[in-house]
């Protein structure tokens, strides 16, 4: 699992692989330069015209060798950079010594720039050392790159955005960012999606035994992460091998909320799915889905016709999706929490009974996994002014409830009791659709129906659910719907070649 290591960490990261492993600090540079640009040349044609600006950091090292290795690949590139020469980072010296002569390269000057109209912008002017906002002529710079009409890459962080923290003031506006070994923190930060753009991670091949020495409790998850973590079933698995689950919710109009969830569990691989809910949702759910199981009761979930005294003949249970919050889904809730000893994943209104009744709050514990999305995560842990906060309070949460926290998002985040952290990689925003959530209700139910440790569930549920709205969103973008990640979800384990 790949660490998130804090900004003042990064130096001290390279200066010991470069130690250990016998390599310059060049060679290294080097490297990410050339990861940098083999990405580059998968997506852009030689034809465009290309304009490097860098620091005179290492950063702005990374900008020089990129210029270098752009140019020898046939793009006509110009480079730029700001700052004073006999202040610069040793590398970048080294860079701007072996600048090749098809590569037109000058010091930034309100009129060097003024005129400028390139296909693609590349920003290496700061990286992961800024710790302040930008001032000038840094600040104009990066006004002037914002204005343009370009494609606008940024080198391991939009310059001016701070490493582990929320931005102050201004910071350029990137359409890509490209973040060498692991994405750094602020780069998943919601405050920041409209100076990330897409987010795109490079391994340049520093092994994560050199992550070690570091203290972050902070994760990356990588599809490599969630493979190791699958259960394998042979070919004498039966039903009851891949779990018996059910889900409980659903109110009148809406009933869809349920179809979704339990369809999903059946999607990722349950055994058995069943599905309680009130009257009116029977016929919808047995027509929708035949071969989902329906238990009901005579209104909104009352308790006295749910039948719940049998509970322990599911392997696990998925609560809240459309069940309302009215005195019935309480009273089930509370049953359901003070009865059921095995894994239990709570979502959507179930989410919101619980932090209405926060006595309820006593019985959490280690194999239940609560969803929230950021409103509903705010309903249970108070107002957050950003996401610094938001992790903080997961942390807390997940700690002091003994529980997995999900916070639902762009880069879901999943928070363990032991104080652990996870980001997801896999998502799209096109998944910003109704549904969604329940969707990722039945993949996580179905994976602790199948024998899933909480925290393994956790992992692949997220990854996988993200995964799925990727594969749903390829052709479809804005078009896509809730019922086509449900539908793309068989694919998700193809992609991993999970059997």
């Amino acid at each position: 699992m790949q660490k998130i290591i804090s900004g003042p960490d990064i130096k001290q990261l390279d200066d010991q692989y470069v130690v250990k492993r016998n390599i310059s600090s060049f060679a290294l540079m080097e490297r990410a330069a050339r990861a940098f640009c083999t990405w580059f040349v998968n997506r852009y044609d030689p034809g465009i015209s290309v304009a490097v600006f860098c620091g005179t950091g290492n950063n702005g090292g990374d900008g020089l060798a990129i210029s270098r290795l752009l140019a020898g690949e046939g793009y006509s590139v110009r480079a730029f950079f700001l700052g004073d020469i006999s202040r610069a980072a040793v590398d970048f010296n080294k860079n701007l010594g072996i600048m090749p002569e098809n590569v037109c390269l000058l010091e930034v000057a309100e009129d060097s720039i003024l005129d400028i109209r390139p296909d693609v912008i590349i920003d290496a002017v700061f990286g992961a050392g800024i710790n302040r906002p930008v001032e000038d002529p840094h600040l104009r710079l990066i006004r002037t790159l914002n204005s343009r009409e370009a494609v606008k890459i940024a080198v391991d962080l939009p310059s001016g955005l701070p490493t582990d923290s929320v931005l102050e003031g201004e910071a350029f506006i990137a359409d890509h960012t490209v973040s060498f070994q692991f994405p750094k923190l602020s780069l998943l930060f919601p405050e920041h999606g409209r100076y990330t753009g897409e987010l795109h991670v490079l391994d340049i091949g520093i092994d994560p035994v050199f992550f070690d020495a570091f203290s972050s409790q902070v994760y990356y998850i990588a599809p490599d992460d969630v493979r190791g973590r699958h259960i394998n079933f042979g070919k004498f698995s039966h039903k009851g091998t891949f779990g018996k689950v059910m889900m409980i919710g659903g109110s009148y109009g809406k009933i869809g909320a349920m179809v979704l969830a339990g369809k999903a569990a059946l999607k990722t691989g349950s055994g058995l799915v069943s599905c309680y809910l009130p009257r009116c949702g029977v016929d919808i759910m047995q027509t929708a889905v035949p071969e989902i199981m329906v238990e009901s009761g005579q209104g909104d979930l009352e308790l006295m016709a749910l039948g719940l005294k049998d509970l322990d003949r599911f392997d696990a249970l998925g609560m809240g999706p459309g069940m309302g919050t009215g005195e019935n889904p309480r009273v089930c809730l509370q049953y359901v929490l003070e009865n059921y000893s095995k894994p239990l994943v709570i979502d959507a209104d179930a989410i919101n009974i619980l932090a209405a009744h926060r006595h309820l709050m006593a019985v959490l514990r280690e194999n239940m996994l609560l969803t929230p999305h950021l409103k509903e995560f705010e309903r249970l842990v108070g107002p957050c002014k950003d996401h610094v906060e938001r992790m903080e309070k997961a942390r807390s949460f997940s700690r002091n409830h003994r529980c997995v926290l999900i916070l639902k998002g762009a880069y879901t985040l999943i928070s363990l009791p032991d104080g652990r952290q996870f980001f997801n990689s896999s998502g799209t925003q096109y998944m910003a659709t109704g549904g969604s959530g329940d969707v990722l209700t039945g993949v996580l139910t179905s994976f602790l129906g199948q024998g899933y440790s909480p925290e393994n569930a956790a992992i692949c549920g997220v990854y996988h659910h993200g995964l799925a709205g990727e594969l749903a969103s390829k052709n479809r973008l804005r078009g896509t719907i809730a019922s086509d990640i449900v539908e793309s979800i068989p694919a998700t384990f193809a992609a991993l070649k999970i059997p």
